[in-house]
C-alpha cells in the first residue's frame, strides 16, 4: 500500500512539475535584472546626472531675457511756480489746476548676454559633465554587474541545496525500505528487536535530515524567487554544470585592467578630478562678455511739453573683467583640486591591486577547483561501488547493520561534498568574468 501511496505522489508531483517553467540560468538573469529595483534606481540617477550635464551649465550658451513693463500715474495738479529765469512759457487758466495729470510710460526690450571667454572654464567643465556621463553608465554596468553576480550565487545555492536534499532523501528512502524489511523479518524471529529498534532509530534520524533539508531547499528557492521578483511556486530549475577549462590568466588581468567596472569608475574619477584642478585654475584668466539689446520705450505725459514720445533702438558692447583679488580663495581652490586629484591617484591604485589579487586568488581557487572536481568525482564513483558492494554484502547477512550503516553516510558526505563543490567553483568562475569585465550568462 505504501508502495502505491509513493507512486501516487510521484505521478502527481510530475504532472504539477510540468506547468512549471523550467528555469535555466539565463532565464533568471533576465528575470533579475528586469525587475530588479536597485537596477532601476540606479538607471534613474544616472539620467539625473546627463540631464544637469549639459552646454548651458558649461555657462557655453549665450543669456537671452525679455523684458515688458507698464507704468503709470494720475496726480493733482494744485499750485505751481515758474522759475523766473525761464519766464512763463505756456499760459494756464486757473480752472485746470484742479485737473488730475496722467503720466503714462511703456517698456519693451530682449537682451542677449554670452562670455566670449572665460579662460576656457567652460571646456573643460564640458569634458567633465562628458566623463560624468560615462561614469554614469558604468554604474549602472556595475549594478547590472552585482545583479547577476547575486542571481548566479542563488541559483549555484539551490541547485546544491535540492542536490542535497535529494541525497537525504535517497538515504530515507534506503533506510525505510530496510525498515520494512527488518520488520518482517523480526515477526519471523530473524533479527531481534534491539536490532529493529537501531534500524528504526536510523530511519528518524535520515527522517529529520530530509525535512531539514527540504526547509533549507525552500528558503533557498523562496530567495531566488525574491531576487527574479517572480512567484516561488512558478519554477524548477535544472542542473547545469559546464566549466571552462581555456581560462587564461595573463588574458584575464590584461582585461581587468581595461574593462573592469569597478576600475574604469576609479580611473573616470581621477579624469573628473583632473579636470576639476584646470577649472580652478581658470579662474585666474580674465572674462570677456559680449551684451546686445532692442529697447522700445512710449511715454506720454500731459505735463511735457512733448506729450508722447517713441524711442527704439540697438545697443551692445563688450565688458572685460580682470581678478585682482579674491580673499585667497581661488589658490585655496586650486590646493584642494590638487589634494583631491592626489587621493583619486591613491584610490585608482589601490583598486587595481586589489582587484587584480582578487583575481589571481580567485583565478588559483578555480584551477584547484577543477583539479578537486576531478579527484572528487573518482571518488565519488568509488564510493558508489563501495555502497552497492556493502548492499549486497548486508543483504546476504555478510556485513553487520553499523557496517553497512557507514558506507551508506560515507557516500551521503562524498555526495554533499561534491556537490558543493560543484556550486563553489561554478561560481568562482563567473567572478572571474566579472572581475575581467566580461560577465555574460555563459
Amino acid at each position: 500500500m505504501k508502495k502505491y501511496l509513493v507512486l501516487i505522489f510521484l505521478i502527481s508531483f510530475y504532472s504539477f512539475s510540468q506547468d512549471k517553467e523550467e528555469l535555466t540560468l539565463e532565464k533568471a538573469i533576465e528575470y533579475g535584472i528586469t525587475n530588479s529595483h536597485e537596477i532601476a534606481i540606479v538607471k534613474n540617477d544616472a539620467s539625473i546626472i546627463k540631464n544637469n550635464n549639459h552646454l548651458g551649465a558649461a555657462g557655453m550658451l549665450p543669456n537671452i531675457s525679455i523684458s515688458s513693463g507698464y507704468n503709470t500715474s494720475l496726480s493733482g495738479l494744485s499750485d505751481f511756480k515758474f522759475n523766473p529765469l525761464y519766464g512763463n512759457s505756456f499760459d494756464m487758466p486757473d480752472d485746470q489746476l484742479d485737473k488730475k495729470v496722467k503720466e503714462e510710460t511703456i517698456t519693451n526690450s530682449i537682451g542677449l548676454t554670452y562670455r566670449l571667454f572665460n579662460g576656457f572654464n567652460g571646456i573643460y567643465t564640458l569634458r567633465k559633465f562628458k566623463t560624468q556621463n560615462s561614469i554614469a553608465d558604468e554604474n549602472i554596468r556595475l549594478q547590472i554587474e552585482n545583479k547577476i553576480l547575486e542571481i548566479i550565487n542563488q541559483y549555484y545555492d539551490l541547485l546544491n541545496k535540492q542536490n542535497i536534499y535529494q541525497t537525504f532523501q535517497t538515504t530515507y528512502n534506503i533506510s525505510s525500505d530496510r525498515y520494512n524489511q527488518a520488520l518482517e523479518k523480526n515477526k519471523f524471529g530473524s533479527i531481534s528487536k534491539r536490532e529493529l529498534l537501531n534500524i528504526e532509530v536510523i530511519l528518524n534520524e535520515d527522517k529529520i535530515k530530509m525535512d531539514e533539508a527540504l526547509i533549507t531547499m525552500n528558503s533557498s528557492k523562496l530567495n531566488l524567487a525574491l531576487i527574479m521578483g517572480i512567484p516561488e511556486s512558478s519554477f524548477m530549475i535544472k542542473q547545469e554544470f559546464n566549466f571552462n577549462s581555456q581560462l587564461i590568466l595573463e588574458d584575464l588581468i590584461a582585461k581587468t585592467n581595461s574593462n573592469n567596472a569597478s576600475v574604469v569608475i576609479a580611473e573616470l574619477n581621477y579624469e573628473v578630478a583632473k579636470n576639476d584642478l584646470k577649472i580652478s585654475k581658470a579662474s585666474y584668466f580674465p572674462k570677456v562678455n559680449f551684451n546686445t539689446s532692442y529697447n522700445y520705450t512710449n511715454q506720454k505725459n500731459q505735463m511735457s511739453q512733448l506729450s508722447e514720445f517713441t524711442t527704439n533702438g540697438f545697443r551692445g558692447g563688450l565688458t572685460l573683467e580682470i581678478p585682482i583679488f579674491s580673499s585667497n580663495m581661488r589658490s585655496k581652490s586650486i590646493q584642494n583640486a590638487k589634494i583631491n586629484l592626489d587621493s583619486k591617484s591613491h584610490y585608482l591604485e589601490n583598486i587595481q591591486n586589489t582587484i587584480k589579487t582578487t583575481l589571481l586568488n580567485t583565478y588559483y581557487s578555480y584551477i584547484d577547483g577543477l583539479s578537486a572536481l576531478d579527484l572528487m568525482r573518482k571518488n565519488l564513483d568509488t564510493a558508489e561501488k563501495n555502497y552497492e558492494m556493502s548492499k549486497e554484502l548486508y543483504e546476504m547477512g555478510q556485513l553487520s547493520n553499523l557496517e553497512y550503516r557507514d558506507s551508506q553516510l560515507q557516500l551521503d558526505q562524498i555526495r554533499i561534498n561534491y556537490s558543493v563543490k560543484l556550486s563553489t567553483t561554478k561560481i568562482q568562475e563567473y567572478i572571474l568574468y566579472q572581475l575581467s569585465g566580461q560577465l555574460k550568462t555563459n
